[in-house]
């Protein structure tokens, strides 16, 4: 099982707190995660099977990344 980090910049690629990050997970079994970002713009993921997700901010689609154990996904906002 994999543990990854989804971390969310602004421009100046400081981390923004409070943010909504959701994960659509595009596996056969297929769900959904969300997390809140902490003060350092991070969101934590912990005990899913490695692949490929749909990520959104805030509501906002992101793209489709994979994601791998210790990984760290970052988008900028």
């Amino acid at each position: 099982m994999a543990s990854f980090e989804v971390r969310v910049v602004n421009n100046d690629q400081e981390g923004v707190s409070g943010v909504r990050v959701a994960l659509e997970f595009t596996s056969i079994v297929r769900g959904m995660a969300t997390e809140h970002t902490d003060s350092e713009g991070s969101a934590h993921f912990d005990g899913y099977d490695e692949g490929d997700i749909r990520v959104y901010v805030d509501g906002q689609s992101c793209g489709t990344y994979s994601y791998e154990d210790g990984g760290c996904i970052t988008i900028t906002k």
